[in-house]
């Protein structure tokens, strides 16, 4: 193996690895210091993902941890998912709570690159074991832990029992399609947040699951295919048909999560990767928010306008009926979810969480397309 080789599959380790070393630095120092060091350690884990992504390892043992590009650029999201839980976070006396995106990140990033899906899933799984630890601990939550490990395991389980059949039966497809939806917390089939810190874990983990989706579509088939469609149209005509204003902002949140697994669906990869972009960047407990607002509804520039323009040429050779229903959801989802014009204007937020977040999706809402161009994807 030459020099060169071996520096990229270093430094892919290393990326896979850097997570947990942030979260063991954090959990050490002082909580006064903790957060400017999370802050150091993410943003060292985001350069270190822009390399792998930019130099991935080819050949010999590495064959097939970074052959997919998309999958790659899924691993940068994840990355700069955890600088902005960093950055838009206060410090956190407790040392297990402020670790915890850390851990759950590091987790999503090896469940994305496990040689086989099923080990991926057992990965996750695991991460969400260990998120509800830290979140039950207090006293008081044990029902909150349980509710969250039901659910989540329901989830895995189903994916699980699919794997187990044969290969593009409807069944099997129908299965795993379900798990996934569960996993990835789409509205109204998953588990709803409850708390802001819940965000700590459930953003990398809902990631990891969209990305788990494009491994999974070989074996599931085309009832695999169409139900994810049919689950992100439910759930995005629920988000448009909801009626008050806090339940609508809720279901809000799951909008990029429905987009980017109806992309799935359709094998529209690259349009998933960009709504994924903006799950982890704008999704979640920011969803309330006006540039979040902006991109959630997939405003230009940002990403999931991009994707969102990708997934509808797509989607009108897969089926035109789905494809209008798809563009009337949207818009309707959009015109009920953005009430406050004012809000909604704001496109340069103050926070340097928001800034970055805007800066990112804005130069992703430009780059995937020159890089389609070029033969990246």
């Amino acid at each position: 193996m030459s020099m060169g080789m071996e520096a990229t599959v270093f430094l892919a380790a290393l990326a896979f690895v850097w997570p947990f070393v942030g979260a063991l630095v954090v959990a050490a120092l002082p909580a006064p210091h903790s957060r400017e060091a999370a802050i150091w350690m993410a943003g060292i884990g985001c350069a270190l993902s822009v390399i792998v992504f930019m130099f991935p390892s080819v050949g010999g043992n590495a064959s097939g941890w970074d052959d997919d590009p998309v999958q790659r650029a899924g691993r940068v999201m994840l990355a700069f998912g955890l600088l902005l839980l960093v950055l838009e976070n206060a410090v956190q006396p407790d040392r297990l709570l402020r670790s915890l995106p850390h851990v759950c990140t590091a987790l999503a990033g090896l469940a994305c690159v496990a040689p086989e899906p099923a080990v991926g899933l057992g990965i996750l799984e695991l991460a969400l074991a260990w998120g509800v630890f830290v979140f039950t601990r207090p006293a008081g939550r044990a029902k909150t832990g349980w509710g969250l490990i039901r659910t989540g395991s329901v989830g895995t389980v189903l994916v699980l029992s699919g794997l187990l059949l044969p290969q593009g039966s409807t069944v099997s497809g129908l299965m795993m399609a379900c798990g996934l939806v569960i996993l990835t917390g789409l509205a109204p089939f998953g588990q709803f947040w409850r708390d802001r810190n819940d965000s700590f874990l459930f953003l990398p983990f809902a990631g990891a699951s969209i990305l788990l989706a494009m491994r999974l579509r070989g074996h599931g088939g085309a009832a695999f295919e169409m139900a994810l469609v049919a689950a992100g149209l439910v759930s995005v005509w629920l988000t448009a048909s909801a009626g008050r204003a806090g339940h609508r902002q809720r279901l809000f949140r799951t909008f990029p999560s429905a987009l980017a697994l109806m992309a799935v669906g359709v094998e529209a990869d690259v349009a998933a990767l960009l709504f994924l972009c903006g799950w982890c960047l704008a999704g979640g407990n920011r969803s309330g928010r006006g540039w979040a607002v902006n991109v959630l509804a997939c405003f230009p520039p940002g990403a999931p306008f991009v994707g969102c323009l990708l997934l509808l040429s797509v989607m009108t050779d897969w089926s035109w009926p789905v494809a209008v229903l798809t563009v009337c959801g949207i818009l309707a989802a959009v015109l009920r979810a953005v009430p406050d014009r004012e809000a909604a204007r704001l496109f340069w937020p103050e926070d340097m969480a928001g800034r970055v977040a805007c800066s990112v999706l804005t130069i992703m809402g430009f780059l995937v397309p020159l890089a389609m161009m070029l033969g990246a994807f």
